[in-house]
């Protein structure tokens, strides 16, 4: 069988975590990467020996037996490095956040369009961190047990992520991130409650951002804010990379016939799922066993992009959707600023 080859455009952290996923997969390999930085050059090849090693990104976009790119740079390079990949004839995967700015992302779309391309979106928390109970919850939302649901909270607060004193790394200049918490963070959880719903038709944002314990940073460690959706649903979220709080990785789920809390964590002992509803009129709960967990089509997002691509088939880690995602964090940047409500029809 033909092994399906992927290159990657940066190794750093994010990458490396790609790298070491798509070679697990059957008949798949990363066959070449391309990496700025020498050190890290220099260990991909002793670590993981790809065919082709690269400096510059352009000399990995002339190879012509690569299946998919994945663009794994700071999130300003992601507009243009995964324009390069889609001019050269590439289907693409673009780390999140997709882009910058909403133009930017309306920008790539048509790219990948005009050059009848993939262009897909790293959504990994749904595989990665919430797990088979995910995906159990939204088959729940899909088949009408929870009734119409008209309320999420996701909430996302860590205890800290960076030092509160002086630290260099790209995430916290607003020239090479676009954002801090909100762009980070919130790309996911938002991502995550609009795939619950299936609804990616966002219609008004007000919300908060502000940099409460890194002060020397550019960007903002907590953001909390509401989104009203177009089936009239409203998203209620709070996030933080550095917090005076216990940390807290959960999606709540109000329906009116029933409702589930689902939590998240690095390992799968923290991924719970609680399902709340009226038993002969009085309240009751239960928590689902993992063993009753309604169990993904494929074991991660990497699996997940071989198989849409090679089925020819949409992802459920859309360009489209992601552009959702994009303009529901330019309106709340723009609701912060204001303070007012912000219409998406104006983004």
């Amino acid at each position: 069988m033909r092994v399906f080859k992927v290159g990657i455009i940066g190794v750093g952290f994010i990458g490396e975590k790609h790298l070491q996923a798509f070679n697990t997969l059957v008949n798949v390999r990363v066959s070449a990467i391309a990496e700025l930085d020498r050190n890290r050059r220099e260990l991909c090849c002793e670590t993981h020996a790809p065919d082709n090693v690269f400096a510059c990104h352009h000399d990995l976009l002339a190879l012509t037996d690569l299946n998919l790119v994945v663009v794994c740079v700071p999130n300003h390079l992601h507009a243009r490095v995964t324009n390069d990949a889609l001019n050269a004839g590439h289907h693409v995967l673009c780390e999140k956040p997709m882009a910058t700015s909403v133009k930017d992302a309306v920008a790539m779309i048509k790219n990948a369009s005009e050059n009848r391309r993939l262009l897909m979106i790293a959504m990994n928390f749904r595989w990665e961190f919430f797990g088979p109970g995910l995906f159990h919850l939204k088959k729940l939302i899909d088949e009408g047990r929870l009734g119409k649901v008209y309320y999420i909270r996701a909430h996302y607060l860590r205890r800290q992520t960076f030092p509160v004193t002086k630290y260099e790394r790209w995430n916290l200049s607003k020239e090479h991130s676009g954002g801090g918490v909100l762009m980070d963070l919130g790309s996911h959880m938002l991502d995550l409650a609009m795939w619950l719903l299936d609804d990616y038709q966002p219609r008004s944002v007000a919300g908060v951002t502000h940099n409460a314990l890194a002060k020397y940073a550019e960007v903002d460690d907590f953001a909390s804010g509401s989104v009203t959706l177009g089936n009239g649903a409203r998203i209620q979220m709070d996030l933080a990379w550095n917090s005076h709080c216990s940390p807290a990785w959960q999606i709540d789920v109000y329906g009116e016939k029933g409702g589930a809390v689902i939590t998240a964590g690095g390992h799968p002992d923290d991924r719970r799922l609680t399902l709340f509803s009226l038993r002969d009129n009085a309240p009751a709960s239960e928590q689902v066993s993992a063993a009753d967990f309604s169990r993904p089509m494929e074991s991660s997002l990497q699996a997940h992009i071989v198989n849409s691509i090679k089925a020819d088939e949409p992802s459920q880690c859309s360009a489209e959707q992601a552009l959702q995602v994009t303009r529901v964090i330019e309106a709340w940047y723009r609701s912060s600023e204001s303070g007012r409500d912000v219409l998406l029809s104006d983004v």
